[in-house]
């Protein structure tokens, strides 16, 4: 027989629209939303919640068998690190020719912490929310 993953009640919201978070006990949540029929968006944030790294997950569902676990990126990092730089540019009075090479660092480090914080998290996941039937 064909082992199938399904939410833990734990995290499932009640309705479709709904959003459930829940607190680990490390710390750290778990937050849930009901985005249609068979789909969920996942969010794991660790203990510290500023962390804008945090990626979000789109899980669907058909019949009862995970068939999609999508991560993607966290848009506020890429905002938080553009507003940074612009923030320097201003305040440091940066040369001009250095403004291309100071944003593509920015997106660029975004990109790779996503990258980073993305397994952990999507470990995390697996294993807290996701439950093996038999």
């Amino acid at each position: 027989m064909k082992k199938s993953k399904h939410f833990s009640k734990e995290f499932s919201p009640l309705k479709i629209g709904e959003s459930r978070k829940v607190y680990l006990k490390n710390g750290s949540s778990i937050t849930t939303k009901w985005k249609s029929e068979n789909s969920y968006i996942i969010r794991y944030k660790p203990e510290n919640h500023t962390n804008y790294y945090a990626p979000y997950f789109l899980l669907k569902f058909k019949k009862g068998i995970l068939i999609t676990f999508i991560p993607y990126p966290n848009k506020r990092s890429f905002i938080v690190a553009i507003v940074a730089i612009i923030g320097l540019i201003y305040f440091k009075e940066i040369k001009t020719d250095l403004y291309f090479i100071l944003f593509s660092f920015a997106l660029i480090f975004s990109f790779l912490m996503q990258a980073l914080v993305t397994i952990p998290s999507y470990k995390i996941i697996k294993k807290k929310i996701l439950e093996k039937d038999l």
